[in-house]
């Protein structure tokens, strides 16, 4: 996709065009016989149906990847890592869990104000 002219093709273009610039390298026939597959098996009318396909997997596997997580990290440790900002913190969290240690109040001010200052 170079540009929006290219979401009103009607067809899948030539395997030269899926040149991978990543890699320097042409596109291999293995990957533009999928593509086509795709583009038969969805009866895909242009390419902006194929773009729009391709994000939806992408976005539908990483969904997927994520729930996969959470239930994993919840079933070992009845902590839900979407409700932690980093998996520092949930590392954290989890460690505190475990060892059932308990962490006093800061109620130095100087150390109340690096702790602040650092977030």
């Amino acid at each position: 996709m170079t540009g929006r002219d290219k979401f009103a093709e009607t067809q899948l273009p030539s395997i030269e065009a899926f040149y991978n610039t990543l890699e320097d390298e042409p596109g291999t026939p293995k990957n533009y016989d999928r593509a086509r597959g795709i583009w038969v098996h969805y009866n895909m009318k242009t390419m902006r149906d194929y773009h729009n396909h391709y994000l939806l997997s992408g976005v539908l596997l990483l969904a997927d990847v994520i729930q996969n997580v959470r239930n994993s990290v919840y079933e070992k440790h009845h902590l839900d890592p979407l409700h932690f900002i980093t998996l520092l913190s949930l590392a954290w969290a989890s460690a505190l869990k475990y060892t059932g240690a308990e962490l006093d109040l800061i109620t130095n001010p100087d150390m109340y104000l690096m702790v602040e200052n650092n977030m």
